[in-house]
């Protein structure tokens, strides 16, 4: 009681005076988490963020785990304090299912805790706390292996649920296969019995995801190259047993180095003599270092090269599971030696070593950056764009990301209210159209690129407005015929857009009022007839437009702002989401599920016996 109090306080201050700031939570998750926040804190679902790159989808979008439980502390706390705790609370979690996994495996506490320990220390562990929607795995792939040993199908649902509102597809297709080969064919009955509640649990993010995955740079399948891309090299396997060969805390390295998704690897040199015993977890994680190797294993690379298959990506992530096994035959291994003490040292003491220099933590004051706000409804309002990049090259990782809290730097400073030009997508959730069009205008003049340069903290010249009529519009049904008008000497957007339609010339009318209310837009028009109405927006075929009770057409123009055609003066209303009646529904049953599964889990704690034909036995060397 007093130790897991201790446990608490201290990762209350860990959270609110730190900010886990390092790689992807700098660039995409941090700032999206309080966009998001706040639309909870309104009561709604976070649909649509109006901040990063030109507007981009919230909900459905697989970094942001817009349905996880966990979510409920962004209306409790601040932002970065609800954020730090999401990665506290997971590698808690982490310590203590693992600690449950191993006394499932029949080792005694001090064993357990041993493992445990060595787990929540280990270079993968605090690699993931880089990660938002990663570190999920920390907690959910033992969970998943708990549920197999107790032959428990609500847990494994439970699980696997999770594992789908986190909507990381590796780290869940690599669950699954670890589970299946520990758990042999005795545990498919439970697997099969699992699947249906998974499904329900992750229900909210499918329904959601699926509204949205055909209009996001996702719908193209990665390159083989881009698929393979964080594959374990050799020195890094041996960094799982020896030490951190590569480095630490460094995001600026070149060659090799810089292909890789976790900051280290080392788990310790225990894990040799744990692996010669004849065990499932073993077996498990060969074929998971098999997996992990990527381009250098034959089999994997052929696997890459099947269109179908490339729609995951970085073996380096079944280092999780990995790891996870792999703790669980040192607890075993531990149990049975006779040199326990040696061993906790050689071991505990460069984990701790490790860690300390891995951790990516640092103190929140240098990234609690101004708040800045732009009025929407200031005439010719535009949209700020910073240039991406190293601002200092070669820097240790602290100062850097530091520096580039000062300059608002994409897309970190739409947590304070800055907002932002196309820019490249930090996470492939971007309109696949955006992407064209930062491909094709990132080289351009000036003048032909004005929605896409940056006034450094104001309105770009020349900007256009966030809604206008169109006065007219010039056909054109294909990517390259819009890039080919968009290109053309004199071509003004402000007086032209180009639209899949046919020749289209707007009644004489005006905008007269542009209103963002949470995430709903209301747009108030004037028109003598029917008009083409130009908001600047990220178009997606997700977007509804209604007026007096009617739908309205929209169309993309000018590659990926989103067009409506309205009939006449009118109040339009924007929101963002066909399917959000089905995933409010869902999301509310899947809560409801949650809860009634643990309770039937805390109520029915029986023990549960599995069998372990010729296990654990040494091999044969």
């Amino acid at each position: 009681m007093i130790a897991g109090l201790v446990v608490a306080v201290a990762a209350l201050l860990v959270a609110w005076l730190g900010f886990f700031f390092f790689r992807d939570n700098f660039s995409t998750h941090y700032a999206a988490k309080v966009v998001s926040a706040e639309a909870f804190r309104n009561g709604e679902i976070p649909w649509w963020n109006f901040y990063d790159s030109g507007g981009q989808p919230l909900a459905g979008n697989p970094n942001l785990l817009t349905f996880y439980p966990d979510n409920i502390l962004y209306l409790l706390l601040p932002g970065h304090v609800a954020f730090n705790l999401h990665f506290l609370i997971h590698i808690i979690a982490g310590w203590v299912i693992v600690r449950a996994l191993c006394r499932a495996r029949g080792v005694s506490d001090r064993s357990a805790t041993f493992a445990a320990t060595v787990y929540a220390l280990s270079g993968v562990v605090v690699s993931t706390t880089a990660f938002y929607n990663l570190i999920t795995a920390v907690a959910l792939i033992p969970l998943a292996l708990l549920g197999m040993e107790r032959k428990s199908w609500r847990l494994i649902g439970v699980a696997f649920g999770l594992m789908l509102l986190a909507a990381e597809p590796v780290t869940l297709a690599a669950a699954a296969l670890t589970v299946a080969i520990c758990g042999g064919l005795a545990i498919w009955p439970q697997l099969l019995r699992a699947i249906p509640l998974a499904t329900a649990i992750g229900l909210p993010q499918i329904i959601a995801y699926l509204d949205i995955a055909g209009d996001t740079e996702r719908a193209v399948r990665f390159s083989a190259r881009t698929v393979l891309t964080t594959s374990l090299t050799p020195v890094r396997v041996a960094e799982l047993f020896l030490w951190p060969f590569s480095g630490f805390l460094n995001d600026n390295m070149v060659g090799e180095e810089s292909l890789r998704l976790f900051s280290t690897l080392f788990l310790g040199v225990i894990a040799i003599p744990a692996l010669f015993r004849k065990s499932r977890y073993n077996a498990a994680a060969l074929v998971l270092l098999l997996i992990a190797i990527g381009r250098y294993n034959p089999l994997i690379r052929w696997l890459a090269e099947l269109e179908s298959l490339r729609i995951m990506r970085y073996p380096e992530k079944f280092a999780l599971p990995l790891v996870v096994v792999l703790v669980v035959s040192i607890a075993v291994y531990f149990e049975r030696t006779r040199f326990k003490l040696p061993w906790a040292v050689v071991t505990l003491v460069p984990l701790l070593v490790v860690a300390w220099k891995t951790l990516p933590i640092d103190w929140y004051a240098p990234y609690a950056v101004a708040e800045v706000r732009q009025d929407a409804n200031a005439p010719g309002a535009g949209r700020i764009h910073v240039a991406p990049g190293m601002v200092l090259p070669g820097a240790p990782a602290r100062v850097e990301y530091r520096r580039r809290a000062e300059l608002y730097m994409p897309n970190f400073g739409s947590a304070a209210g800055v907002r932002y030009a196309v820019e490249r997508s930090a996470d492939g959730m971007h309109s696949l159209f955006s992407r064209i069009a930062t491909e094709r205008f990132g080289p351009a003049p000036l003048e032909l690129k004005r929605r896409y340069i940056r006034i450094a903290g104001g309105i770009t010249p020349g900007a256009l407005p966030y809604a206008f009529i169109v006065p007219r519009t010039i056909p054109a049904h294909s990517i390259h015929e819009v890039v080919t008008v968009l290109e053309q000497p004199g071509f003004d957007e402000h007086a032209t857009a180009v639209a899949p339609l046919k020749n289209f010339v707007s009644a004489p009318g005006r905008v007269v009022a542009y209103r963002e209310q949470g995430q709903t837009i209301e747009i108030d028009v004037e028109a003598a007839g029917p008009v083409l109405l130009f908001v600047n927006q990220t178009y997606f075929k997700a977007w509804v437009a209604r007026a007096d009770g009617q739908t309205l057409k929209t169309v993309p123009l000018d590659l990926d702002r989103m067009g409506v055609l309205v009939p006449g003066s009118a109040r339009i209303t924007l929101t963002f989401g066909r399917c959000r009646g089905f995933v409010v529904a869902a999301w509310i049953a899947s809560s409801l599920l949650l809860l009634a599964v643990f309770a039937v889990e805390v109520r029915d704690r029986r023990p549960r016996q599995v069998e372990r034909p010729a296990d654990e036995e040494p091999l044969a060397v």
